[in-house]
């Protein structure tokens, strides 16, 4: 039962970095401030590691 609770912590401490930073995006938009980068769901993802599989699958069907 102890690890269905951390686990449940867990995944709502990256639910809430989510949040904060959902807010965060919405506040520089609408006081004209550029919004900051994307993150993922996950820490220490980034959308380049996305963008890079997006590519590869791209070249891949252009050849």
């Amino acid at each position: 039962m102890e690890l269905v609770n951390i686990a449940g912590i867990a995944l709502l401490m990256l639910l809430v970095r989510k949040l904060i930073w959902c807010v965060r995006w919405l506040w520089c938009y609408y006081h004209g401030r550029p919004t900051p980068e994307p993150i993922s769901f996950l820490p220490r993802r980034t959308g380049s590691v996305f963008n890079g599989h997006v590519d590869q699958t791209g070249r891949d069907q252009e050849e």
